[in-house]
């Protein structure tokens, strides 16, 4: 029986490889359909989907703070394309092993203060790694789920990825997102 800290490490690695499906995808759609406003959460497929990983790197960058040496967002160009948001996603995955490699399941439980930043919070608070990293996991699924909405609006089958789907590649030993 995994860990509490094994299974949301696994949830990670399951977005990762659902990711890179959403990569390839989104490589077959018309340039057009990548970038034409969808009046959703973020204006295009590009926007939601470099969103979703944006939010990955701005809690991972924020915790690896707590944790260690910060990792350096700043140095990250701002995706302008399918291609871009392919080097992004390797940088971001890249801060992911590298943190969980810092972490236990001991440190599930530290606090830490995050500072006010609007428009998205007015207060400073105070949450876990733990809350933290189930909260990242949620983010990306709920904008997964605005990107399988999108597709299907246009004809487009989702690449869903199911856990026993992924378990099964994971058996297989290749690696997370190949």
């Amino acid at each position: 029986m995994p860990t509490e800290f094994e299974s949301i490490r696994n949830w990670y690695l399951y977005n990762r490889v659902a990711r890179q499906a959403y990569f390839d995808t989104l490589a077959k759609l018309p340039p057009d359909e990548l970038t034409r406003d969808r009046g959703a959460s973020f204006p295009t497929l590009l926007d939601i989907l470099g969103h979703s990983m944006g939010g990955i790197e701005t809690w991972i960058v924020r915790m690896s703070a707590v944790n260690g040496e910060r990792f350096k967002s700043e140095e990250v160009p701002e995706p302008q394309n399918l291609d871009d948001l392919r080097a992004y996603g390797k940088i971001v995955d890249g801060w992911v092993d590298q943190f969980f490699a810092r972490l236990s399941d001991g440190d599930l439980d530290r606090e830490f203060l995050v500072p006010k930043l609007p428009p998205w919070w007015d207060e400073d608070f105070t949450t876990t790694f733990r809350s933290t990293l189930l909260h990242v996991i949620e983010h990306e699924l709920q904008h997964r789920g605005e990107l399988n909405a999108l597709l299907w609006q246009i004809d487009v089958d989702p690449p869903i990825l199911d856990w026993g789907e992924f378990e099964k590649i994971q058996a297989r030993g290749h690696p997370p997102g190949r």
